[in-house]
């Protein structure tokens, strides 16, 4: 069975887009709040909301980051 490497260039590149979409989320959460205006006690509180939806932002984009690579394989070849 062969082995799968994972780069240190292609972790840092993954934690990147891990961490914009975790900012993403945050930065609509801060939206809701003002939007609604509801306590900005909801920020702290919804925090593991915020995560989740983060981690699902990131799961969609690496989906279509596959998709579109495996496209641009497809044509090129």
């Amino acid at each position: 069975m062969e082995e799968i490497r994972i780069t240190v260039k292609r972790q840092k590149k993954e934690l990147r887009w891990l961490c914009g979409c975790i900012i993403v989320a945050f930065l609509v959460n801060v939206y809701a709040i003002m939007a609604y205006q509801t306590s900005w006690t909801e920020l702290w509180t919804q925090l593991i909301w915020v995560g989740c939806i983060g981690t699902g932002l990131y799961v969609i984009t690496l989906i279509i980051r596959c998709l579109l690579k495996g496209i641009k394989q497809l044509l090129i070849k």
